[in-house]
């Protein structure tokens, strides 16, 4: 398995201030990142449906698409990409309804650089580190199942969807807490998965059951008689003999 790549990052930065644009996406540029900038809801769609990213930040209050309406749409079609919304003073109730939306974090502005920084690269991290994880799930015919996963939380409220999603794509992975934790199949992979290693036991219990017939021959009787008959120096002899004639 590759080792996770935890440099720099893809960011989309979504803010209706032309200065928060301009000094947040500056200070993440200096971090390491590479930052694509938005100053609507739209455009941020817009640039999802196009490119890849490893975190969107967005603020909360935006005119026509605000941050929260950009969560939902986010996760309706991207279900493990990392979202943090940002707001211009302390909303708890704001915040409450991000978290349980899935955000990853709500900040409250003004952000120190530090902090910017520190909050995306674990994103980042967290993000890369999943797909690393989700990399190795392969279904019944050696394809890569795609990177499908949805935390508990969402597993409980949407499980339709959680469902349509794992019947569709072969297997969905179930986070708690940011790690896998359950993996819900299709019935066509279970089955798959189920007897996809019925032939080699066959074959192995084939192999046995001959082993087994050759060991209660009359000759190899005798053999294992005359082994456990002989003394020390016999079977030192034997054994000599027969790493000479293998070399």
């Amino acid at each position: 398995m590759p080792a996770v790549d935890t440099t720099g990052g893809r960011i989309l930065l979504v803010d209706d201030d032309p200065s928060i644009l301009k000094s947040y996406g500056h200070s993440l540029r200096e971090a390491g990142f590479e930052v694509t900038e938005a100053s609507v809801g739209e455009e941020a769609v817009e640039r999802l449906e196009h490119e890849s990213f490893d975190v969107v930040l967005s603020d909360i209050s935006m005119p026509q698409i605000d941050g929260l309406t950009l969560l939902r749409r986010l996760r309706e079609r991207y279900l493990d990409l990392p979202v943090i919304l940002m707001s211009d003073a302390l909303d708890n109730g704001a915040a409450i309804k991000a978290v349980a939306q899935g955000a990853l974090q709500c900040l409250v502005k003004p952000i120190a650089a530090n902090v910017l920084e520190e909050v995306a690269d674990y994103a980042v991290r967290r993000h890369r580190s999943r797909h690393v994880w989700l990399a190795g799930l392969r279904t019944r015919r050696g394809a890569r199942i795609p990177a499908c996963s949805f935390s508990a939380t969402d597993a409980k409220n949407e499980f339709g969807r959680l469902l349509d999603t794992a019947i569709q794509e072969g297997a969905v992975v179930i986070t708690k807490h940011d790690m896998p934790k359950a993996v819900l199949l299709s019935l066509d992979e279970f089955n798959a998965l189920a007897h996809r290693d019925q032939g080699r036991l066959e074959t192995l219990s084939g192999e046995f059951d001959a082993l087994l017939a050759r060991m209660q021959t009359p000759e190899a009787r005798a053999g294992m008689k005359a082994a456990f008959d002989a003394s020390p120096a016999q079977l030192g002899k034997a054994a000599l003999a027969a790493a000479r004639k293998r070399g």
